[in-house]
């Protein structure tokens, strides 16, 4: 049997297989991260190897490229791959929080499963604060950075090895708080894929037209030998995240109509209107998430978070005040803002060279581009949810910004690059991750026929396939 030789960080793995499957197959198969940004489809060039031996020859597409990738190398023989170094699971080592507070009770845990992101919180009794908190970057990403890529892969090759990165990921969180075993239930949201995936559900039904769940979830599972609930899903592209965090805000509770925005690699909004909930999804991609981005990296120490204009050039700010390692996404938002501010970046959003911030990190034109999409996404959804509820962004008196890029944002930044609009930073609140609190707040039997009110309420207002969503996109590819 053929063995592919394995070379990353100092380390060497080899892995039999069989047949002639490309890299991207054979690590997949062995559960080793690196990252395919576009699921495998060889269009953005970004999964670049050195390897030798018995291999395919290189494709036109590697040409244009310059390199190797993983996705179209196919191995036939014996052979050997470099990669370069990432760790088999990112740790956002920012988000490690050790809150210590009195323990009052039995140690409950909520996680929030997101397609870029996996954060866990642990609680004490009915305390409303963490005892700890973590997150780590969602080791799905090897595969691909978006849900139908994903969705693609288990069409492929099942979905076992999806399902074993979430409840591995899981259980590595929680060991980091020394607490794993006095764990007695769980709640566990997330987008509507990602339940799937966790559940070893075949996601099929969300990768094509009309993309209606088969499953809205709603129920009881085991997790690391623990009852976990997992709350009700809207929709296929609206998920148990998004309830959980219209439950945590509040809103439905509000008099003055009020939006909601969990930005992520999907932009789930809620607008609250006349006691009714309009609720949307926008496929945004990770760029907001510092993935994708040339320099980007996740919310954890190191990252720079802030970016500011200084005489002929530029300041900056990290998370935990380490040396730069990275951008994250409120991060990539203030260096467009101050590109744009100092002509390097043009409304279209051309610019002639990279924009460097500090020795070796910098804003690539490619990077803009990616915003660009970001922003007109979002834009699109807010106006098709403002159009279907009959508001003027005028009548909206509150805004909640919700997700780890939201608790970080410069809002006059955001409206500054045209993501928010221009009215939003004096009413905008920004609430973290409410979609974790949400998910907190049902170990309260009440609170769970709350979140199922709101799920069988929300009328969804469906963008796929949409020409006016179409037609407000392109008109919003300018900053």
């Amino acid at each position: 049997m053929p063995t592919l030789t394995i070379h990353r960080d100092g380390k060497t793995v080899c892995v039999d297989f069989t047949g002639t499957p490309t890299v991207r197959e054979i690590l997949a198969e062995a559960g080793i991260f690196f990252e395919h940004p576009c699921g495998g489809r060889s269009v953005c060039g970004r999964c670049a190897i050195r390897i030798r031996g018995a291999v395919s020859g290189m494709s036109a597409r590697e040409q244009a490229a310059g390199h190797r990738l993983s996705c179209m190398t196919k191995v036939y023989g014996d052979a050997e791959v470099f990669l370069d170094a990432v760790p088999d699971m990112a740790i956002l080592t920012d988000e490690i929080g050790k809150i210590r507070v009195q323990k009052n009770g039995q140690v409950f845990a909520a996680a929030d499963i997101g397609t870029t992101t996996i954060a866990v919180s642990l609680y004490s009794g009915t305390d409303p604060v963490p005892f700890f908190s973590a997150g780590a970057e969602n080791p799905q990403r090897r595969v691909a950075d978006d849900v139908l890529g994903r969705i693609s892969y288990v069409r492929d090759h099942g979905g076992e090895s999806l399902q074993r990165d979430l409840t591995d990921t899981l259980q590595n969180l929680v060991l980091l708080s020394g607490e794993s075993e006095g764990i007695t239930q769980w709640v566990v949201t997330g987008n509507t894929t990602m339940l799937y995936l966790l559940t070893g559900r075949d996601p099929a039904v969300l990768g094509q037209a009309p993309f209606l769940p088969d499953c809205s979830f709603d129920e009881n599972i085991t997790i690391l030998g623990k009852t976990a609930y997992l709350p009700p899903c809207i929709h296929g592209f609206i998920g148990a995240d998004l309830a959980c965090a219209v439950l945590a805000s509040g809103i439905c509770e509000r008099t003055e109509t009020a939006m909601l925005c969990d930005l992520g690699t999907n932009g789930e909004l809620a607008l609250w209107k006349h006691r009714t909930l309009y609720v949307t999804s926008v496929a945004m991609g990770p760029a907001l998430e510092g993935v994708g981005i040339r320099n980007g990296c996740g919310a954890r120490n190191g990252a720079i978070d802030r970016v500011m204009l200084t005489g002929s050039g530029f300041t900056v700010h990290t998370i935990g005040g380490k040396p730069a390692i990275g951008l994250c996404g409120s991060g990539v938002i203030d260096a467009v803002a101050c590109g744009l501010e100092r002509g390097l970046i043009k409304a279209d959003g051309q610019m002639e060279e990279p924009m460097m911030l500090v020795e070796g990190i910098g804003l690539y034109p490619e990077d803009v581009q990616s915003v660009l999409l970001a922003k007109a996404a979002l834009n699109a959804g807010m106006s098709m949810l403002m159009k279907a509820s009959g508001t003027d962004a005028g009548e909206i008196r509150k805004v909640l910004l919700c997700g780890g890029f939201g608790s970080r944002i410069n809002l006059i930044h955001a409206a500054g690059v045209g993501l928010i609009p221009k009215s939003f930073p004096g009413i905008t609140e920004e609430t973290g991750n409410a979609a974790i609190r949400g998910a907190a707040m049902l170990r309260e039997e009440k609170n769970k026929e709350k979140i199922r009110d709101i799920a069988s309420r929300a009328k969804v207002v469906s963008l796929g396939g949409n020409p006016e969503f179409n037609r407000r996109f392109i008109e919003n590819l300018r900053f």
